[in-house]
């Protein structure tokens, strides 16, 4: 089986983290798509929305995709995790598939300071999203895919939410009535 694999804070989780899933799920002929939310991201400071306000949020956006689960590996250690202990948990829990872990460009251009980065892919092929950047080039052993990228971010939501501006356009509608109703990111 092919597996692809996101990894992130989703903080809230938007419209272009749900079609990147889409997309790589089409685009790299997967049988799934698996999420891993972080309990703390290695890489951001920012703070960050409770883990049950973001994986209720996740759950939402996602569950009217079928080939999509959702994996609380990395919010259960209850500390950061990398990359590196995330991919062998999985290795060990699907021995004979194919994991595709799927990045960004802004990741894929720092990926030099990842925790043990040059053991990672012995465990797994990284795929990395083309946002259409002509700034770098996407050389083996990493995995250039060329797909439709909506461009949207959590720190924009968040800021716009503290400001009271519309962003209902931005989220699966049933995301936008949960932050509401839990009142997130209002300050």
């Amino acid at each position: 089986m092919k597996i692809g694999i996101f990894g992130g804070t989703f903080d809230p989780v938007h419209n272009g983290h749900v079609n990147a899933f889409v997309e790589s799920y089409i685009g790299l002929n997967l049988d799934k798509i698996i999420i891993i939310p972080t309990f703390i991201s290695p890489l951001k400071t920012d703070a960050r929305t409770n883990n049950t306000h973001r994986l209720k949020m996740l759950k939402t956006a996602v569950e009217d995709y079928d080939f999509v689960t959702i994996d609380t590996y990395e919010l259960d250690q209850h500390h950061v995790t990398y990359t590196f202990d995330t991919l062998t948990y999985l290795k060990e829990k699907y021995p004979e598939d194919d994991l595709y872990f799927i990045i960004g460009t802004d990741h894929f251009l720092a990926f030099d300071q990842w925790s043990r980065s040059d053991e990672l892919h012995e465990l797994a092929t990284f795929v990395v999203l083309d946002r259409d950047d002509k700034l770098y080039e996407v050389t083996a052993p990493f995995i250039k895919l060329s797909t439709n990228i909506v461009e949207v971010s959590s720190s924009l939501i968040r800021q716009r939410l503290k400001s009271n501006t519309e962003v209902r356009h931005l989220m699966h509608e049933n995301v936008y009535g949960y932050i509401k109703e839990q009142r997130l990111y209002e300050t």
